[in-house]
């Protein structure tokens, strides 16, 4: 089974863990955030309750609109919100079983989608 890369073709980041990815010839099923987000059930599973400004783009109008950085929401509410607009949610998000994470570090995917 090959993990789900929830993706937006204008993101950068997005762009640059593609290319790791490819580089270390893991494959991946690309799906467009925009048009196909991730369901609620799949955020609540993968978002830390407690720290919950990791899983945010702070990139996106609706973070700069709302001042989430200055107030940031609970789990709840930011799921909500990432619902509601699919831009919120930190990229690339990527899922396979219980395995998932948001944005792109190079050693986390060395770690965790390499190995």
């Amino acid at each position: 089974m090959k993990p789900t890369f929830f993706d937006k073709k204008t993101c950068g980041t997005c762009k640059k863990a593609q290319a790791f990815l490819n580089e270390h010839q893991v494959q991946f099923e690309i799906v467009d955030i925009i048009k196909n987000p991730p369901d609620q059930a799949m955020l609540e599973k993968f978002i830390d309750a407690d720290n919950i400004k990791p899983y945010l783009n702070s990139r996106s109008a609706i973070y700069r609109e709302l001042k989430l950085s200055q107030n940031l929401p609970d789990k709840a509410k930011a799921i909500e919100l990432m619902l509601q607009d699919s831009n919120l949610i930190k990229r690339p998000f990527i899922v396979q079983g219980e395995r998932g994470s948001f944005g792109f570090n190079a050693s986390e995917f060395d770690e965790m989608w390499v190995k």
